[in-house]
């Protein structure tokens, strides 16, 4: 069902022009290729994943620059979007769904990792600075604001003697991983809360301390 569909089974006969009419837009950011996969940098692709498993969405729409699915959640219009750019250049395939969709940056939801967080703790912020993340840093400066909603998944420092690059191009070890995974599906949860209306809900709930959830 596409959102034309979506819409006129939500809104019979138009809905006068309301904010409704405009889907959320999610997108995990990641790396294309199978090369990055496992990756940190890839982790709101993990995200994506399991919000996509959870939903059974499918994603059967392609762009040059991004794969994407609709659905309906809640009563709230939903667009997945993986983009097919390199991380730095996310915010090109974003563009492509903003002119498409004509959604505003308060509903457009960023799934990124964060090397800022102890791996496997969860952030979610209304809006703020890209904290060295090049994804972020590329959608900012597409839609010209800082304010638009994430969901960031700790992926940890890198090691004395590693740089920033090598550390978010590697994999995780085992243990760190499961950590990880686990994140993943509280941040779908909390992505759910997000698309109810509920962020500031979502934030109380998710946000609690920065300590990662430990591994069984």
């Amino acid at each position: 069902m596409n959102v034309s569909s979506i819409l006129e089974k939500l809104f019979p006969g138009g809905n006068g022009g309301g904010s409704k009419s405009h889907p959320w837009i999610i997108i995990g950011l990641g790396n294309p290729g199978d090369k990055y996969k496992n990756t940190r940098h890839n982790v709101g692709w993990w995200c994506m994943d399991e919000f996509v498993r959870r939903t059974k969405t499918q994603i059967n729409n392609k762009q040059k620059e991004l794969r994407f699915g609709e659905l309906e959640l809640n009563g709230n219009l939903v667009v997945l979007a993986y983009p097919q750019t390199f991380m730095n250049r996310s915010g090109t395939a974003l563009n492509y769904l903003v002119n498409r969709y004509k959604t505003d940056p308060e509903k457009i939801l960023i799934l990124s990792d964060d090397i800022n967080l102890p791996p496997g703790s969860l952030r979610i912020k209304k809006k703020g600075g890209p904290g060295g993340h090049n994804g972020l840093k590329s959608i900012i400066s597409v839609l010209g604001t800082n304010e638009f909603p994430r969901v960031r998944i700790g992926v940890g420092n890198p090691e004395s003697g590693a740089t920033q690059v090598d550390h978010v191009l590697s994999t995780f070890e085992p243990e760190t991983k499961e950590l990880v995974i686990k994140a993943t599906y509280k941040a779908v949860d909390a992505i759910e809360m997000i698309i109810r209306d509920d962020l500031e809900n979502a934030m109380n709930k998710f946000n609690r301390g920065g300590e990662a959830p430990k591994a069984h």
